[in-house]
């Protein structure tokens, strides 16, 4: 048995020269250029998949093996997986011949042998360079360039590959960084498998909420959950970046800017005991700044979608419908998303998230911090600056609610990382009406956007608009303040006793 320790991108064709030029810099131990084809297997009931297992063939030249990797650790993208490599004879894995304690307790190895089928082929030519460096530790840098089969459904493979042969990951880390630089580069979370089984049609990826699944109260530390939350928020961003170029879904964006949201709200919260993770900041900022414009133009989709009879409402409402679809438009646009995520300072700032996660924390600061003491501060802190602003005002307009959204955001973010340390029945009846005046002042973002739309119009136009969304704002702000008003005479949760 082996465990890689590997690093993967997805890179354009272009990349391989500019890899190689980069790779000569570097003691070169050995190269080779070969083809490789390999075959995926599981049973007709998807057993090995439900193992996390990954069977498949490979065969060059002079050369048949048959691999199974076992489940292990993706963290923050870098892969850590047991793998058993036996030689193949003939198409067909057999299992019998790996070593019986890899199987899970009662599991049929004839039975699964009977049950075999073939899920897609891939088949790309490797180019391999073999490194040693100063240190002598060794990694092998691998371009793979092809193609990937299931039936009629194809997709291209072109894909760099580091793996930690002899060394300290920390050097697998130097040189990734180094690579992130060529540009067109994305740190890949996807293996090749996964997209195998995707294109056989055995899995299919989709948009999903962020939650959080923390460690045991009574076992965790502040370092567990500091870890869970940025390892968990770091996948989910992965995932929906993905998603997101393989379906230009502007929900998958969303969801990428509430991952890199509650990793910077995270990070912010643990600067006092861990200065040196402020380092971060500037890069997640500059992030979500080039971001900026996805929540807004979800919420327009959402008003096309969901609100078209309010629309309707509007004098000429279908040239509105068609200024609202261009205005969505210039709010993203698709192809400069496309190349931020293949940018080397996108691609240097995934690589550093990942290296901090997989490195895990060497400190024990954290670990001697009380996580119910911390937690109160935070939500305390959080919950005062929102306070300190015109929250408790007796009346607030349109403008006064705008300014409140990212200091309540704030605070509801932090909540989200400690909620389990709380009464639920409690924590749930303070937190759903705040959640819902959030709702609240999105919906008044949006409306201050079909305002300028309107007043864009002829006069006469402008002003039977105007009426129609004055109305609308009146009657949200009704709402808003009588949910307001009951929610500020509830006692904040984490004060409860």
């Amino acid at each position: 048995m082996s465990t890689e320790v590997e690093i993967k991108f997805v890179v354009k064709p272009e990349v391989k020269p500019q890899l190689a030029m980069l790779l000569a810099d570097y003691v070169i131990i050995e190269q080779a250029i070969k083809p490789l084809s390999n075959t995926y297997f599981d049973t007709t009931t998807s057993q090995f998949r439900q193992f996390d297992f990954g069977l498949r063939t490979r065969k060059s030249l002079n050369f048949a093996e048959q691999t199974i990797k076992t489940a292990g650790i993706v963290r923050g993208g870098l892969h850590s997986r047991p793998e058993y490599n036996l030689p193949l004879e003939g198409d067909l894995p057999t299992l019998a011949d790996f070593p019986a304690e890899i199987w899970p307790e009662n599991t049929d190895v004839a039975q699964l042998q009977s049950d075999l089928v073939d899920l897609f082929t891939t088949d790309f030519e490797r180019t391999m360079w073999q490194l040693k460096l100063a240190n002598n530790a060794e990694i092998e840098v691998v371009f793979d360039f092809g193609m990937a089969r299931s039936g009629e459904h194809s997709y291209p493979i072109c894909e760099i590959e580091l793996e930690l042969v002899h060394g300290d990951v920390d050097d697998l880390f130097t040189l990734a960084q180094k690579i992130t630089q060529l540009g067109n580069v994305r740190l890949g979370n996807v293996s090749k498998a996964k997209r195998g089984y995707q294109l056989a049609g055995l899995y299919t990826p989709k948009i999903k909420p962020l939650t959080l699944k923390m460690p045991k109260v009574e076992t965790e530390s502040l370092g567990d959950i500091f870890l869970a939350t940025l390892t968990q928020s770091y996948t989910h961003w992965q995932h929906h970046e993905q998603f997101y170029l393989e379906t230009k879904d502007i929900n998958a964006l969303v969801e990428v800017v509430s991952a890199v949201e509650l990793i910077q709200q995270t990070l912010k919260g643990y600067t006092n005991i861990l200065p040196e993770i402020e380092l971060k900041q500037t890069e997640l900022a500059w992030l979500l700044a080039e971001l900026s414009a996805v929540t807004q133009a979800s919420q327009l989709q959402q008003v096309m979608t969901d609100n078209s009879q309010f629309i309707r409402k509007f004098p000429e409402h279908k040239r509105i419908t068609k200024e609202l679809q261009d205005l969505q438009a210039s709010y993203v646009d698709f192809a400069a998303i496309d190349t931020l995520f293949n940018t080397p300072r996108y691609a240097s700032l995934m690589l550093s998230v990942s290296k901090f996660l997989s490195q895990g924390l060497s400190s024990v600061k954290l670990d001697s911090v009380n996580v119910a003491s911390f937690a109160n501060m935070r939500l305390e802190s959080s919950w005062q600056s929102v306070l300190d602003s015109a929250l408790s005002a007796s009346t607030l307009n349109a403008d006064d609610y705008l300014a409140l959204h990212e200091k309540l955001k704030q605070n509801l973010l932090i909540g989200r990382c400690f909620s389990h340390y709380y009464s639920s029945e409690k924590r749930d009846k303070f937190r759903l009406p705040w959640q819902d005046i959030l709702q609240g002042i999105d919906d008044l973002t949006v409306l201050q956007v079909l305002m300028a739309v309107a007043k864009q119009q002829p006069d006469t136009i402008a002003v039977q608009i105007e009426k129609v969304l004055m109305r609308k704002q009146r009657s949200l702000l009704d709402a808003l303040e009588q949910t307001r008003h009951q929610a500020l005479t509830m006692q904040p949760y984490w004060l409860a006793d």
